[in-house]
């Protein structure tokens, strides 16, 4: 992905997806950073849209990358103390503009 894409998809504007990919998006970002998971209106979105055999892929596909981002996480942490390479600043992961 180009680094304007990852802005896009970072800002998750509506103009950037279609209707569809735009409610998938919300709902995996809800699910993954709101303490509550998604609001009521979303999950409703969300059965509309989709229907359940393609909800199971939605959470298959986040749940994937969530784990390989773990991994990836991990053997990089691994590595970096294997090797006795510095650590990385505490606050040194990229923000997230949920606003």
């Amino acid at each position: 992905m180009s680094k304007e894409e990852i802005r896009s998809l970072e800002k998750l504007d509506p103009s950037g997806f279609d209707e569809r990919e735009y409610i998938a998006l919300s709902w995996v970002r809800s699910v993954l950073t709101m303490p509550d998971g998604p609001p009521p209106e979303l999950d409703e979105a969300l059965h509309t849209a989709f229907s359940a055999r393609e909800r199971r892929y939605i959470i298959t596909a986040m749940k994937a990358v969530y784990f390989f981002n773990l991994l990836g996480n991990t053997a990089e942490r691994w590595t970096r103390r294997l090797l006795r390479f510095p650590e990385p600043e505490p606050n040194a992961a990229c923000t997230l503009d949920l606003g």
